[in-house]
C-alpha cells in the first residue's frame, strides 16, 4: 500500500520546494500543511505514510489524513514550530516509540563488517549555526531558541547511531522491502541525515527510490536506486526503518 500511494500519480511530478513548511510565516507557531502542492524530501516521506495509514485504518477521509500527518509531524499531534520533529533521527526515534516504525538497519546489515556507527562529535547544531542564512529562524528568536533546544536535547542522548556503510549498500539490497524508508547518514558537521526516500521494489526485482528530488526539482521514481546511492555526496551510508500496518 504504502509503495502504491508513494507512486500514485497524484503526488509524482509534485514541485520539490525547500523547507515547505517555514512557507510564509515568520511566527513561532505554524498551521498544519497538509496540501499536496509542494514537498522536500521528508515531507513527502510524512505525507505518503499519513495517506497510507488513513487508507489503512479508514475510513479515508481528510479529516482522518490531517489528524495522521499531524501525529506523525509533531509532538502529541499539536502543530507548531517547537512541536515540530526538526531532525530526522528525532522524528525517526519517536515514531518508533509511538509504534510507528521499525528501525532495522542492523538487522538488514546482517554481517557486522557491513555497519559503521556514527555519533556527532560537536552535537546536533547544523541547524542553529546556520540560522542567519534560514529565515525561518534568522527573523524569529522563538523559532531559534525552539530549534537549540531540540538539538541540545539530541546531543546529551547521542551515544552512535548504526549505519550500513555506502560501500555495504549492494551487498545488502536484497533485504530491502518494498515500502521500506530508507535515510542517507551525513558526512556533514553537526547534521544527522541528508536525505530521505521510499524504496519501491519491481517484480525483477528492481530497486527503484520514490523521493521529493532537489536535483529533478520535483517527486520523481529514480529507476535504480544503488546508482542513486552512489551519487549522492556528503553522505556515510544509510539507516532502514520498516513502516508497521496501522490496523
Amino acid at each position: 500500500l504504502l509503495q502504491q500511494i508513494a507512486t500514485d500519480p497524484a503526488l509524482l511530478g509534485a514541485p520539490y520546494e525547500a523547507a515547505p513548511l517555514d512557507r510564509g510565516s515568520r511566527e513561532a507557531d505554524e498551521p498544519l500543511r497538509a496540501s499536496l502542492d509542494g514537498f522536500d524530501c521528508v515531507t513527502y516521506v510524512e505525507t505518503v505514510l499519513a495517506l497510507a495509514r488513513t487508507v489503512a485504518r479508514g475510513p479515508a477521509t481528510a479529516t482522518a489524513y490531517a489528524a495522521e500527518l499531524a501525529a506523525l509531524r509533531y509532538r502529541d499531534g499539536e502543530p507548531g514550530f517547537c512541536a515540530r520533529y526538526h531532525y530526522f533521527s528525532d522524528w525517526a526515534e519517536t515514531r518508533q516509540s509511538a509504534a510507528v516504525l521499525d528501525e532495522v538497519t542492523v538487522s538488514v546489515a546482517g554481517d557486522p563488517a557491513n555497519l559503521a556507527n556514527l555519533g556527532l562529535t560537536h552535537g546536533f547544531d547544523y541547524l542553529s549555526r546556520h540560522a542567519s542564512a534560514t529565515p525561518a529562524l534568522a527573523q524569529s528568536p522563538a523559532r531559534l531558541a525552539c530549534v537549540r533546544e531540540q538539538e541540545r536535547a539530541l546531543s546529551a542522548r547521542d551515544d552512535g547511531t548504526p549505519y550500513i556503510r555506502s560501500t555495504s549498500l549492494p551487498k545488502i539490497a536484497r533485504a530491502l522491502q518494498s515500502g521500506d524508508l530508507i535515510a542517507w547518514v551525513a558526512d556533514v558537521p553537526g547534521l544527522d541525515v541528508i536525505h530521505v526516500g521510499i524504496v519501491v521494489t519491481r517484480p525483477n526485482g528492481r530497486l527503484e527510490l520514490a523521493q521529493a528530488s532537489k536535483r529533478a526539482g520535483q517527486v520523481v521514481v529514480t529507476p535504480d536506486l544503488l546508482r542513486y546511492a552512489a551519487s549522492l555526496k556528503q553522505q556515510r551510508g544509510v539507516r532502514i526503518f520498516r513502516p508497521r500496518d496501522p490496523r
